[in-house]
Parts: C-alpha cells; sequence; structure tokens
C-alpha cells in the first residue's frame, strides 16, 4: 500500500505558497476537525491526489503543516486546544477516563468530579468539568456546531446536532456505519453556511471510528477519507454559492493521530494478580482498591496509588511510588513506553527499563537530564530551553514535544501519581473494550501525536502545536487573547 507509516513525509514548507497570505479579509471562519487523522496518512493521500477538494480549496490556497497535538492524544482532552488554547492539564482534564484523589470520596461522587469516564453517562459533564475559560465560540455572533463534544460557549440553539448526536453515535456504534455520522456531519455544515453562521466546527467522527475497527489505511479507512474530502468540496461549493468562499477562513485539523495495534495489555489484571487489587471502569464499586487505572485512548494511562486506609490522600511522589513496587511491576511489562511521576522538588521523572529522565522547568524554561539510556530517546540533555527550542529540538523524534507535553499533564491535580505511555502496537486496555480496537492512539509517540493542520492562509514557522491554532484564529479576527494561554498565534501577517 502506498499509505503505510513509514513514507517519506512531504515537506509542506517546500511549497511556494507555504509563507503566503491570502490578503483576503475575513470575516467567517469555517473549522473543519476531522477524528484520527496521522500526518503522514493524510500527506501520502494528498500526493496521490485522493483529497483534491481539500488541496484545491484549503491548501493550495494557504499552507500546510505537521502539529503537534497533545498528551494525551485522545478525543475529548485533545478537542482543548481547538476551543481554548490551552494544554489538557492545564484545563484540568487529563485523559477521557480519571479520578480526583482530593474528592473521590465526597458525598454523591458522580454528582461532583470524583471519578469520571466521558466514554458514559459522565460524557454529559465533560464541559463543565474544563477549567472556566472563554472558547471559540464566545468570540463569535452567531456560532454554529456539527457533533463536535466541546460546545462550551455556543448557545443551545447553535449546537445544531444536539438534539440528535446520541443517537446517530448509537446507531452507528450498532450498525458499525460511521459513514452516516460523516454524511449527517456534512448536510448539518451545509445547512449551518447557508443560514448565515459566522462560526461553524465541523466534526468528521468516521476515519477515527472506522481505523478501530480495522487499521489506518484498511479500505474502508480510505474510502472515509475520500468521503470527507468530498463533505468539504459540497461545503466549499456552498461557498461559492452564497458569494463568501473568499471571505471564510477554512481550517482543518485533527486530534490526534493513530498506530495499528497487535497486542492489548491489560493493566488491572496485572496490578490485581500483584497484589494491587485495581479499581477500573467498569468495575468501579471496588471500595477496597489499592490502585486505579484510568486508560484513555488506550495508549495512555492515569495510575493512581491509594496512600490511606480510605482516602486516596495526596499525589503520590517518587520515593512513595518506588517503595511500593509499582516501579518494578510496570516497567517489567512489555510494551510500556514511559513511565512517569513528580519527585519531591516538583521535577517530573520520566522511566523506562534502561534509563531515568528528569524534567525541570523554572520561570518557563525548561531543562532535561537522564542516567542510563535516555528514556524519550533524546541521547542528550537541554538546559534553560524556551518551549519554542524544546518543540524544534524535539520535532523529528519518536517523543515530539515530549518535555513540555510531560510537564503540562501533571498540571492537572486529576492526573494519575503515575503516568503510562504505551509503545506503538500496543495499548493498555485489553477487557471491557467493544468493539475490539485495532488502532490506538493516547500515547506519547510521534505516530500518535502527529496531526495536519491546514488552512486557507499562511503560517509562518515549520514548527507547531495545536494548541497554537487557537490563538492564530483569534488573531485573525482581531481579538485580543492576553497572555493566559499555553498556545501562540503562528500567522504570518506579511502581505
Amino acid at each position: 500500500t502506498p499509505y503505510h507509516t513509514n513514507l517519506k513525509l512531504w515537506q509542506a514548507a517546500s511549497h511556494d505558497n507555504a509563507f503566503l497570505m491570502t490578503g483576503r479579509n475575513f470575516n467567517k471562519l469555517l473549522f473543519f476537525l476531522i477524528d484520527g487523522v496521522p500526518y503522514d496518512v493524510f500527506n501520502a493521500l494528498l500526493e496521490s491526489g485522493e483529497l483534491p477538494n481539500i488541496k484545491k480549496h484549503v491548501i493550495d490556497r494557504g499552507s500546510l503543516r505537521k502539529a503537534v497535538s497533545v498528551f494525551p492524544s485522545t478525543t475529548g482532552p485533545a478537542f482543548i486546544p481547538f476551543f481554548t488554547g490551552l494544554f489538557p492539564g492545564t484545563a484540568n482534564v487529563p485523559g477521557i477516563r480519571w479520578l480526583s484523589k482530593k474528592n473521590y470520596l465526597k458525598p454523591h461522587r458522580f454528582r461532583s468530579p470524583g471519578i469520571c469516564s466521558y466514554m458514559g453517562l459522565d460524557g454529559v459533564n465533560f464541559n463543565r468539568d474544563i477549567m472556566e475559560t472563554k472558547t471559540l465560540f464566545n468570540y463569535f455572533k452567531n456560532p454554529a456546531n456539527v457533533y463536535n463534544l466541546l460546545t462550551k460557549g455556543c448557545p443551545r440553539k447553535c449546537d445544531l446536532t444536539s438534539h440528535v448526536k446520541s443517537l446517530h453515535y448509537l446507531y452507528a456504534f450498532i450498525s458499525r456505519d460511521f459513514s452516516f455520522l460523516d454524511r449527517h456531519a456534512t448536510k448539518y455544515t451545509v445547512n449551518a453556511v447557508r443560514n448565515g453562521h459566522d462560526c461553524v466546527v465541523c466534526l468528521y467522527p468516521g476515519i477515527d471510528e472506522h481505523a478501530h475497527l480495522s487499521h489506518i489505511t484498511s479500505t474502508r479507512v480510505i474510502n472515509e477519507y475520500r468521503k470527507v474530502d468530498r463533505g468539504i468540496g459540497f461545503i466549499c461549493d456552498e461557498l461559492i454559492r452564497n458569494k463568501t468562499y473568499d471571505q471564510t477562513l477554512i481550517v482543518i485539523s485533527s486530534d490526534h493521530g493513530l498506530t495499528n495495534t497487535h497486542t492489548h495489555i491489560d493493566i488491572a489484571r496485572h496490578l490485581d494478580d500483584n497484589g494491587f487489587y485495581c479499581l477500573h471502569f467498569p468495575k468501579i464499586w471496588r471500595s477496597s482498591a489499592k490502585t486505579a487505572s484510568m486508560v484513555s485512548g488506550n495508549g495512555m494511562l492515569n495510575l493512581y496509588l491509594r496512600l490511606g486506609k480510605r482516602e486516596w490522600g495526596p499525589r503520590a511522589l517518587s520515593d512513595e511510588i518506588e517503595k511500593s513496587g509499582l516501579f518494578d511491576l510496570l516497567l517489567d511489562i512489555k510494551g510500556i513506553d514511559i513511565v512517569a511521576c513528580v519527585d519531591g522538588q516538583n521535577n517530573i521523572l520520566v522511566r523506562n527499563p534502561k534509563g531515568t529522565g528528569k524534567i525541570s522547568m523554572k520561570d518557563n524554561r525548561i531543562s532535561y537530564t537522564f542516567s542510563g539510556s535516555d528514556p524519550m530517546g533524546y541521547n542528550k540533555t537541554f538546559n534553560d530551553m524556551d518551549p519554542d527550542r524544546e518543540l524544534k529540538e524535539t520535532y523529528n523524534t519518536e517523543h515530539p514535544d515530549g518535555l513540555l507535553q510531560l510537564m503540562q499533564i501533571f498540571r492537572s491535580e486529576r492526573a494519575g501519581d503515575l503516568v503510562i505511555s504505551a509503545r506503538p502496537g500496543y495499548d493498555l486496555r485489553a477487557r471491557f473494550e467493544l468493539h475490539e480496537h485495532h488502532a490506538t492512539h493516547g500515547a506519547i509517540n510521534a505516530g500518535q501525536m502527529f496531526v495536519p493542520f491546514a488552512m486557507n492562509a499562511g503560517i509562518n514557522t515549520e514548527y507547531v502545536r495545536t494548541v497554537d491554532i487557537f490563538p492564530s484564529i483569534l488573531e485573525f479576527f482581531g481579538h485580543e487573547f492576553g497572555n493566559g494561554l499555553d498556545g501562540k498565534s503562528v500567522l504570518n501577517k506579511s502581505a
């Protein structure tokens, strides 16, 4: 197949248009969020002519970059950067499943943020659980939302699929026809454009769902890419008919990539079998549990250690985890890439069986040292880097932006005492996954972290994070966003 992940990446920076502004006066936004699109698969399809509408309406009129998503690279947390300019750790949503040690024993724990899985009924609380902040929707007078689950700031009447989303997803899940969702996403978005909404966010879920059922370049998945491209073509035709084509900023990106999966690791069973009685979904009533396993993606896991007899206690630090024997148990499991935790000086320790790394930050400057073999695979130390340099130094590695991403997730009090990332080919959940996953995301490896970022406007750098898209959009529309964001604008403002 010409679409496999070892293809040489097409370098968008070589395009004549890559650093040019369009010169258009945009007053509308059309944001396509395509779930589960690895950059290299997208790029290979683009080069082979399989995505003609995306090429014609967006990339040929602007720019394409290989952007770094966030950790965990999974639906939900990885949506947060697009709409808030914040990392998941900053927004206090460190996974699609998490446990809050300080809130777990509060009365009515399911009404308070004590334990959570957005894959179930807790999904209705996703917007509530994000820290209080303005979202992209708040900056437009008449926004519209299609299927996207992050609706904070979007008026109820403008959430066009709110009344059908649950039923549509249920039908697609039972029938395994996730093309159904993409067809309806196009229909609702065409209507939103026709009705004059000034900000339309359209989520296409089908590629991700079909990849989970098969693999990242299966025939069904590649066909779904073609269908999404045709859908974007129909929507852009509607812009032309409405004479708003040249006034609309079009943005395309994805929340995460994907890698194929050959082995499922049952972390919860490993813990049970070795005396660390484990609370995990759906077995959440284990009142005597010593650990809690909260999997996201399924390539990432927040793991919590119970320190008290009844309460879970404060965050367990590296010394306490070492004494418990959890490090030895976890690092002996084939398929685990890295295990990270916090030490007594608020540094992040990163371990694999052959070495330990230490990440520290002071005044927003990042340093990194290691002993033994480098668990991050950089094989060099860094001192006093700003976030821009950190991204450049780690960009073309197996753990792009890894130092900053591990720092940001531990900002969340809901993050695990241990954060675990799986190697490509492995995931961290074997039972209770209906349907079985044949492709994985959530981890901090390149295949799951790199996504496309395209827009019909100029981008001023080769090195981009998805958290940069939000401030870039705001700057384009003349909005102030201050210094409280994790991202920064990457627009090329030279006409």
